[in-house]
């Protein structure tokens, strides 16, 4: 009878490691597919960091030349504003639509 309580109790006790082990092993998949999709994550986010510098460096720059050297200031003013000296005249042709085919 003490044989046969003896190895119940072992039995259980095996059981119960197992599950454990079980319990642990399905955590630890999880915890590592999340931790592969954190480090996708962290590589696509640095690289859009690094984007965005590059772009931010270049608005910098563009910035500092505009405040710093005026010929460029006017070169930008007269493009995108329009903008010309007195006694200047700005002529503005319409563009001809592109045809495929040429016409004689």
């Amino acid at each position: 009878m003490k044989q046969f309580v003896l190895t119940t109790l072992l039995t259980c006790l095996l059981v119960m490691c197992s599950l454990v082990l079980v319990i642990m092993a399905i955590e630890l998949y999880k915890t590592r597919n999340q931790l592969a999709y954190l480090k996708t994550r962290d590589m696509e986010y640095s690289v859009r960091i690094r984007e965005i510098e590059q772009d931010l460096s270049a608005k910098d720059e563009y910035l500092d030349k505009l405040l710093t050297d005026p010929d460029f200031l006017e070169q930008v003013v007269r493009e995108r504003l329009g903008y010309t000296r007195p006694e200047e005249y700005i002529y503005r042709f319409p563009k001809e639509p592109k045809s495929s085919s040429q016409n004689p």
